[in-house]
């Protein structure tokens, strides 16, 4: 296969198609716990709505629609996220294409990118809003090169619709644009391609694509924005100096950490090569080097400005994974012919995509080895069947505390509305009587199982007084792929109308 990809590099699509089906495959394979991101995406399917969160709507939308045509189930979960991760892939190497003239060159780019363990590993097992900002990126410099090359009533158009839908993906996709908008201005034809009227035509896309949600994140802005500034300001030290010190070193240490697997998989293959080429320049390596430049010191100014100091590898991930066209751009113009190194690279790619799914497997067939369970052996199917079938009823209103166990719930009862209160804007009708009562579920910690305040405020508030101390239960259910005795806790209650 190696020597394939050296003769036939547009073969990577179908191979990458195949890998993702594999992917897909593996996961419906797997035990049917959710994870964060999942079951937040099976939460939220619920709704079509301008906002949800702290993040933008795009991911949301398209899950959604997806679960209307073919109902809630883990293959309709896993085929939206396995096909975004393929679509970045594909739109990579379209990218990788319009700035390398060897194809073969493309193809290790594109491929490059599993040996980016935040992407490989973290994307296949979370990361929603993340993946489809990764093909909204691809997507938009495609454009914005493409217009650069070869500038048309199209290519503008086609920016134009790639920016809006850019900044449907993340918020922090504006910082692309600053950067793309810096190294437009720098590059020899861009400030004629700025000055163009068509140029006005990609701005009112890209406003009348974002509108809907500019309006609700102006009505919502403590909403969308509140999260995240909370996790920037977690365990920050107390000492101005300390948190001005903190925010950077963290930034430079994430930078390593994403960008050392890459820089180590090309240093062995290209070699010496790879060094001694890396001052070599042509006008898309200053390109992507101002991009970066600019995303960099506008992250710098962001974290001295409002004291962030601490960072997660995700938010860092949507500009480092250019980092192999980058590289490859500097062998390429640097006159190595790819064929030379594409065999030997191929292999760790090839590898990948086997150890991968293997891995995946393994971590949730044998938990054990690991010391601990992953979400996805949280024995949801078996709770929600054996709590069901004791009280011959089926809820009107599965209600929880946290959005882990409400995604998890309402994928095990979609006949059901489900709403979590870590998402109080986010409510739906419902049906309460005495054959569809409403089901509270928390997981209990060291309290006894105790019922969180939140829970009994809103059974308070909502339905009154008297509602606001149900009578509760403790559940122990088997582990999935569990030993006899490794039991995962649940608490819960019916709550029937008086």
């Amino acid at each position: 296969m190696h020597r394939f990809l050296v003769r036939r590099p547009d073969a990577v699509i179908p191979l990458l198609a195949g890998y993702f089906l594999i992917e897909f495959l593996v996961r419906l394979a797997m035990p049917h716990g959710l994870r964060y991101d999942e079951s937040q995406q099976a939460l939220f399917s619920q709704w079509l709505t301008f906002g949800y969160d702290s993040q933008p709507p795009l991911y949301n939308w398209v899950q959604s629609i997806v679960v209307s045509v073919f109902g809630l189930s883990l293959a309709a979960i896993s085929s939206v996220k396995n096909l975004f991760l393929f679509l970045v892939y594909v739109s990579y190497y379209r990218l990788a294409r319009e700035v390398l003239t060897d194809k073969v060159f493309a193809a290790i780019a594109t491929l490059s990118l599993l040996t980016i363990p935040q992407f490989f590993w973290e994307a296949q097992r979370d990361l929603t809003h993340t993946v489809a900002q990764l093909v909204t990126i691809n997507l938009f410099l495609w454009g914005v090169i493409r217009t650069l090359k070869a500038p048309s009533l199209g290519s503008y158009i086609f920016t134009g619709v790639a920016l809006g839908l850019g900044m449907l993906s993340k918020y922090n996709f504006a910082l692309l644009v600053a950067g793309a908008f810096v190294a437009v201005l720098m590059h020899p034809q861009g400030r004629a391609r700025v000055f163009d009227k068509r140029f006005l035509l990609t701005i009112a896309i890209s406003v009348l694509i974002f509108l809907p949600h500019g309006l609700w994140l102006m009505h919502n802005l403590g909403l969308a924005s509140g999260r995240t500034l909370g996790i920037m300001e977690q365990n920050a030290p107390d000492g101005a100096f300390a948190k001005f010190v903190k925010g950077p070193v963290k930034f430079l240490r994430l930078i390593l950490v994403i960008s050392a697997p890459t820089l180590v998989v090309y240093a062995l293959v290209f070699g010496k090569s790879l060094l001694k080429n890396l001052g070599r320049s042509n006008e898309w390596t200053r390109f992507f080097e101002i991009l970066l430049a600019v995303i960099a010191i506008l992250i710098v100014i962001l974290i001295v400005t409002i004291g962030m100091t601490d960072m997660r590898d995700r938010w860092l991930l949507p500009f480092l994974f250019l980092l192999p066209i980058y590289l490859c751009l500097k062998m390429e113009i640097a006159g190595i012919k790819a064929a030379d190194f594409g065999k030997r690279f191929f292999y760790v790619p090839l590898v990948m995509m086997v150890v991968i799914p293997a891995l995946l497997l393994i971590r949730t067939f044998f938990p054990s080895w690991f010391g601990a369970f992953d979400h996805y052996n949280t024995p949801y199917p078996a709770f929600v069947q054996q709590i069901v079938a004791a009280e011959g009823k089926r809820p009107g209103l599965v209600l929880t505390d946290g959005w882990l166990p409400a995604g998890n719930l309402h994928l095990q009862l979609p006949d059901a509305p489900a709403m979590s209160l870590f998402f109080p804007n986010l409510k739906r009708d419902y049906e309460w009587t005495a054959s569809r009562p409403i089901l509270i579920v928390w997981r209990p910690g060291k309290d006894n199982g105790v019922m969180p305040v939140e829970l009994s405020n809103w059974l308070r508030d909502t339905l009154g007084p008297q509602y606001a101390t149900p009578d509760t239960k403790l559940a122990g259910v088997q582990y999935i792929h569990g030993k006899p005795g490794e039991m995962a806790s649940f608490a819960y209650g019916w709550v029937y109308p008086k």
